[in-house]
């Protein structure tokens, strides 16, 4: 069953000269992108490319240097929170440069684990995933995929889903990356976005879920993959040499001009 475009031409480019010029022109503006390390796990954001695209690129950018077997994308649903966590029954994803193929492996160790009594629209229509797949196309062009959506956004949801993530990684022989959507606060002005998203931005460098929830209760800090942050600090919590490295962060007045509603974004990622 093959998973169609539902946002080309809206968040991303409909044709594939279109992004790789992008793309190109992004990674020439950037400064250079540490390619070195051992990486466990990438945060990069979902909105249009115009706004974040740059950013994403720049942290697919960081890790393309291993030669990675299969991507788990750990996004948020922006459609229903009334599950845990539920993976992609799609076993191949459409791009408009080419089809990327679902890691079956992967898939089949997570399946236990995974909510899969959810409707297919939620899969088939979710923008936090779709726009990630013609980036990770560009940079992984080998790599396989398992798209792991998540609903509610919880501790006890991110530490189940660790626990599982740690399994299938750990049972696997080969070079698993764990790439997690989401974009940061929604609809501030600018300074304001960027305070809430500095604070955040922090216990990520900290590798501190515990940290960041209690202070998205007092609202000083928001993710709309909150919960998918989380996992994949606590996965990381499972390496003793774990760090967290910032990439590039912005937001989307920076290209809008509008600075008084701005979304913000990150790409950062854990090396073990």
């Amino acid at each position: 069953m093959i998973r169609k475009m539902a946002h080309a031409g809206t968040f991303y480019p409909r044709f594939a000269q279109q992004i790789t010029e992008q793309v190109t022109s992004w990674l020439a503006e950037g400064d250079r992108i540490p390619e070195k390390g051992r990486n466990l796990g990438l945060i990069v954001p979902h909105a249009g490319y115009v706004y974040s695209g740059k950013c994403a690129a720049l942290g697919m950018a960081s890790v393309r240097h291993e030669n990675w077997d299969g991507i788990i994308v750990v996004h948020p649903s922006h459609q229903g929170n009334h599950f845990d966590f539920s993976l992609s029954p799609f076993d191949e994803y459409e791009t408009p440069l080419g089809n990327i193929m679902r890691d079956e492996k992967t898939f089949q160790n997570l399946l236990p684990y995974a909510d899969q009594n959810i409707e297919l629209d939620y899969h088939a229509l979710e923008h936090s995933l779709e726009v990630q797949l013609p980036l990770i196309r560009y940079f992984f062009p080998n790599a396989q995929i398992c798209p792991v959506m998540m609903g509610r956004q919880s501790p006890a949801v991110s530490q189940r889903l660790a626990g599982a993530l740690y399994e299938a990684v750990y049972k696997s022989a080969r070079k698993i990356l764990v790439m997690i959507s989401t974009d940061l606060s929604h609809y501030y002005d600018m300074q304001t976005a960027r305070d809430l998203d500095a604070h955040l931005i922090d216990y990520i460098l900290k590798l501190d879920a515990e940290g960041m929830w209690s202070e998205m209760k007092k609202g000083k800090l928001e993710a709309c993959g909150i919960g998918c942050i989380m996992a994949l600090i606590e996965l990381a919590k499972h390496y003793n040499t774990a760090i967290s490295e910032l990439i590039c962060y912005t937001n989307s007045g920076e290209t809008s001009g509008m600075k008084e509603q701005v979304v913000g974004y990150v790409s950062a990622r854990i090396l073990i």
